[in-house]
């Protein structure tokens, strides 16, 4: 059998060209279905990557050494959690959501903020020489109750030649029950009617009250001193510089009523 190539007839060459069409369609549609699965998979990627740098984890760092005026730590939502800032740039203190005047702006230091947005405490502190040079410093960790004031404080005083370090409770309302009372008091021209507002402010728990101090006295003794809702020391257990011992029970007046020793009078 001859193996070169003869030529076809023309129903023959007809039928080979509809094949070729035939196939060709075939392959089109092949390379289609294949085109599309491409497709397919690019934007399926393509979407995968886009999530996923959507969802970038955050950028970790790792410093030596970082100089820096202020740091605020905040939340996913902008709310602070935490300032770190150097002497002048603290901010005012928050309380249901608005800033409050206070004398701290020189101070460094470090605050703490509650889920809504108030401060619920901090560290602050300073130092510097008077004119006689003579230290005037101070270091104070408060801790606040939710939309109120400081309850509890850890601290340390030097001024006038004279210095105090303990831990202190306190006593103080709500600020939305004394706020309204205090900004009347602050409007009222003076008299009897202004006396009258601070009254209503202290009733209404404006006033800080101390209920509770342990440490060394500004007369250099060792105390424990317990007060009364209205701040007035009715108990208070001293050891002096000397070395005596003395334990004092008083009246809302202070008077002493019952001490041991018999003879002994607490000095602060």
């Amino acid at each position: 059998m001859s193996k070169q190539a003869t030529p076809a007839t023309a129903p023959a060459a007809m039928k080979s060209g509809q094949d070729d069409v035939a196939a060709l369609f075939h392959q089109l549609r092949t390379q289609n279905r294949l085109l599309k699965l491409v497709l397919g998979g690019v934007l399926t990627v393509g979407g995968a990557l886009a999530l996923m740098g959507a969802r970038t984890p955050p950028i970790s760092a790792t410093f030596d050494e970082i100089n820096v005026a202020r740091i605020n730590i905040v939340g996913a939502d902008g709310g602070r959690s935490m300032v770190i800032a150097a002497r002048g740039l603290l901010p005012e203190p928050v309380v249901d959501g608005k800033e409050i005047k206070s004398g701290r702006g020189p101070m460094p230091g470090m605050l703490f903020y509650n889920g809504v947005g108030d401060e619920v405490g901090g560290l602050i502190y300073d130092g510097k020489l008077d004119a006689k040079g003579k230290p005037s410093a101070g270091v104070h960790l408060s801790m606040d109750r939710f939309g109120g004031d400081q309850q509890l404080a850890v601290h340390h005083y030097e001024v006038n030649g004279h210095m105090e370090t303990g831990l202190s409770v306190y006593d103080r309302g709500l600020h939305q029950d004394y706020d309204a009372l205090y900004q009347q008091y602050q409007a009222a021209p003076a008299g009897p009617e202004k006396q009258a507002l601070r009254q209503k402010w202290k009733d209404a728990g404006g006033e800080q009250t101390q209920r509770l101090f342990v440490g060394r006295t500004r007369g250099d003794s060792s105390a424990l001193i317990l007060a009364d809702a209205a701040g007035r020391p009715r108990i208070m257990m001293t050891v002096s510089p000397r070395g005596e011992p003395a334990l004092a029970f008083m009246d809302d007046k202070g008077n002493v009523i019952q001490s041991l020793p018999q003879a002994a009078t607490a000095k602060q």
